[in-house]
């Protein structure tokens, strides 16, 4: 399709997608998710803003499948990814500390270090931050 729009409807369905089976508990079912990252990552021009944003979801939900069913396919395609929004994103960018934060949990999650505990634990942990300026004044 040759539609200007058409990868960002992929991207916007997948996410849907993806959301709906982190929600519903469905991580044997990300065919579908990664399917759609997929025909929006093919869409996209090489050098298309996008692009690095689609790659780090794509290796998201590649390593939401990993995790899941240990398809080593799955981490290598992921890990691929990863490094090619290394390689175009800035440092100081969001979606280079996103794709990093990625990196790193799968490499915990690999070495068998990590668990859904830590993950319930961080975010406890993180909920007694202050929110906002005013709350660390009190």
């Amino acid at each position: 399709m040759d539609h200007p729009y058409h990868p960002a409807a992929l991207f916007n369905l997948a996410m849907a997608k993806f959301i709906s089976c982190q929600a519903d508990g469905r991580y044997l079912n990300l065919e579908i998710p990664i399917s759609l990252f997929q025909g929006a990552l093919d869409s996209h021009a090489t050098d298309h803003l996008d692009r690095s944003v689609t790659q780090l979801h794509l290796a998201i939900a590649l390593l939401s499948r990993f995790a899941k069913q240990g398809f080593q396919t799955d981490a290598s395609a992921a890990k691929e990814l990863l490094s090619k929004v290394f390689e175009v994103c800035h440092a100081n960018s969001h979606i280079y500390r996103a794709a990093l934060i990625a990196m790193e949990t799968w490499a915990l999650h690999s070495a068998g270090r990590i668990d859904e505990n830590d993950f319930e634990q961080q975010r406890l942990d993180a909920s007694m931050f202050p929110l906002s300026l005013n709350q660390l004044a009190d």
